[in-house]
């Protein structure tokens, strides 16, 4: 019988990391047309928020592990949220636009996410060159 590989820790870094490489991998999708199920699966492109998501189900300790590496998942997800929506805002995300909407610090940066990827009015951007 084998035992499964150890994952690592769980990083803001190896998250983010993760997201990177998906969106490399496929490419990303900005516009008013994200949602086209024809174009969904692992190869289409996505948005910032689905490469995050990705980058997080990469990095999630597995479920028969408790204790410490989940507290640690819970702190890298929550710091990889507010760093990548930082980033896409152009700057640090104020508390004032979530506690105005009523919203959790996590549902709008999340909103955030979502939200640039449909700012681009000029549809996918190309795939990298390999």
């Amino acid at each position: 019988m084998t035992v499964p590989a150890r994952k690592s820790p769980a990083t803001p870094a190896r998250i983010l990391t993760a997201a990177a490489d998906h969106i490399e991998r496929v490419g990303l999708y900005q516009g008013d047309h994200l949602w086209q199920p024809g174009r969904m699966g692992d190869t289409a492109p996505c948005t910032v928020l689905h490469a995050w998501e990705r980058g997080v189900r990469s990095a999630r300790p597995r479920w028969s592990v408790r204790g410490e590496p989940w507290d640690i998942f819970q702190r890298a997800l929550f710091d990889s949220l507010v760093a990548l929506s930082d980033h896409a805002n152009g700057r640090p995300v104020s508390g004032v636009r979530w506690r105005k909407l009523r919203l959790t610090e996590d549902a709008y940066r999340r909103t955030l996410l979502w939200c640039w990827g449909g700012a681009s009015p000029n549809g996918p951007l190309p795939k990298p060159p390999r």
